[in-house]
């Protein structure tokens, strides 16, 4: 199975991930099921994380996919202080 590294991501997040990937491996082998399964998974959840970053982007703040990220924190990090 291919390994979906970022380019942008360090070497101590590679391993995280790679340790995270490796563990859900293990996981799907001793259910019974094959890796291409999990791929398959993994794949569904990628094209559900960009369709929802999509619809977020466009329909909910009408806002650039690269302004997202920094959209969210500054609306949760407001919501965290409205509740202080």
């Amino acid at each position: 199975m291919r390994e979906p590294w970022k380019p942008q991501e360090t070497p101590e997040e590679q391993a995280i991930r790679r340790e995270a990937h490796q563990r859900l491996a293990d996981a799907v082998r001793r259910a019974g099921h094959p890796l291409e399964r999990l791929g398959q998974l993994l794949s569904q959840v990628a094209q559900n994380e960009a369709e929802t970053r999509r619809f977020l982007a466009e329909e909910v703040y009408g806002v650039p996919n690269d302004l997202l990220d920094d959209l969210v924190r500054v609306h949760l990090a407001d919501n965290d202080h409205q509740d202080d």
